[in-house]
């Protein structure tokens, strides 16, 4: 365990997450706060905060310490301010996060972390598992990480837009009224801030390589994907109301267990990032780089 004043991070599994106490998100961050839990994210990919019993202004506030904050889905409107964030409340539909993924690399410009805060949990089931693409890409034989750095693929809506079943239709046309169907980023990502290689492929968005032949895409995907899932790379967090998650979304993947018969209520904010292989940073200065084009 490391401490700064009052704060502390305990490690919780070998490859991902920690548990950080001392904070109370209900008062403004001081420079050296942000700067702590900025550092626990690179160092562990995700972190969990307990009883932040906070307003979504205050939550609003608090990322901005790290970046440009957007509700649910980055997409860089002018509809994301401050005044707007009490539509902020997202009941999931079960399965349509009951795969591995990274929020929305869909975009051209991913964003670049996420903070998930829990209002009203089941009774039982509703958990959440996150998974490190560090310890995914280095697990992976030295042939095999030759062969795929430096190679692209395609990362689709589509796949979210069926798994969404009878809310796909609307959300499809909300997506693609701001957004291209489609975009192409690496499939072995450097982490711009860590220097680190990250596997950055998802069952979720990605739907083939874009160098290989159809059929040694799909058989390359299909071997990564259940890679990804390995439990040793894993961690996974049973929530409690006022519960806080906060992931950097270029080195983790996540899937929300679909076990429970009950309403799940959760608060999703993200922070805009750029094109996957530019720099982006947790910190103030990514406003900017999230508002060039790209």
């Amino acid at each position: 365990m490391d401490a700064t004043g009052n704060l502390s991070v305990t490690q919780m599994t070998t490859n991902i997450g920690a548990l950080v106490e001392g904070v109370d998100l209900r008062r403004p961050l001081s420079a050296d706060t942000a700067a702590f839990l900025r550092q626990a994210i690179l160092d562990h990919g995700v972190i969990f905060m307990r009883d932040q019993d906070i307003t979504l202004e205050q939550y609003w506030h608090f990322m901005e310490n790290f970046g440009q904050p957007h509700k649910e889905e980055s997409t860089g409107t002018d509809d994301d301010r401050p005044d707007d964030v009490q539509t902020g409340n997202l009941v999931y539909t079960r399965h349509a996060t009951a795969v591995w993924h990274a929020d929305t690399t869909s975009l051209a410009k991913p964003p670049i972390a996420t903070a998930l805060r829990a209002v009203e949990v089941p009774p039982f089931g509703g958990d959440t598992c996150w998974s490190s693409m560090y310890a995914a890409w280095e697990a992976l034989s030295g042939p095999m990480k030759r062969m795929l750095d430096g190679l692209t693929a395609v990362h689709s809506i589509q796949c979210t837009v069926d798994r969404m079943q009878e809310y796909g239709a609307a959300f499809e046309q909300s997506y693609g009224q701001r957004n291209a169907p489609e975009q192409v980023h690496p499939v072995v990502l450097t982490h711009p801030e860590t220097g680190r290689k990250a596997l950055y492929v998802s069952e979720c968005f990605t739907t083939r390589i874009v160098e290989l032949e159809p059929a040694e895409s799909a058989a390359v995907l299909s071997m990564l994907f259940r890679h990804v899932e390995r439990p040793d790379f894993t961690v996974r967090w049973k929530w409690s109301p006022n519960d806080m998650a906060f992931w950097d979304n270029r080195s983790v993947q996540h899937y929300a267990v679909p076990d429970y018969d009950s309403t799940r209520c959760m608060q999703r904010i993200v922070l805009a990032g750029v094109k996957p292989g530019t720099p982006s940073a947790l910190v103030p200065a990514a406003r900017e780089l999230a508002s060039a084009d790209s």
